[in-house]
């Protein structure tokens, strides 16, 4: 069965892109990010994390969160956590 925070269970495809996507309990829609796209987002898809971005329901708006490793975040909570580096790391450079 599928589940949204294990992207792999997900069986249903976007058209002929072979994107993953899944549809909640809630009826929201989340899509698989494309790892070919030149983006910060598709870059951190294909250094092994796995990235989807939710909408409200099938052709419905983005909803502002995000799937990343099975944990849901605001893009801003997400852009914090895996895009920018650690205040340890500002310090030492």
């Amino acid at each position: 069965m599928a589940e949204l925070a294990d992207m792999t269970t997900w069986t249903e495809n976007l058209g002929s892109s072979k994107l993953r996507a899944f549809i909640d309990k809630d009826g929201q829609f989340w899509l698989e990010q494309n790892p070919s796209k030149r983006s910060k987002w598709a870059g951190l898809a294909k250094g092994g994390h796995s990235v989807a971005w939710e909408f409200a329901g099938p052709g419905g708006a983005y909803t502002g969160r995000m799937l990343i490793d099975g944990e849901v975040y605001s893009v801003s909570e997400a852009t914090k956590k895996f895009l920018q580096p650690n205040q340890t790391e500002r310090r030492e450079r």
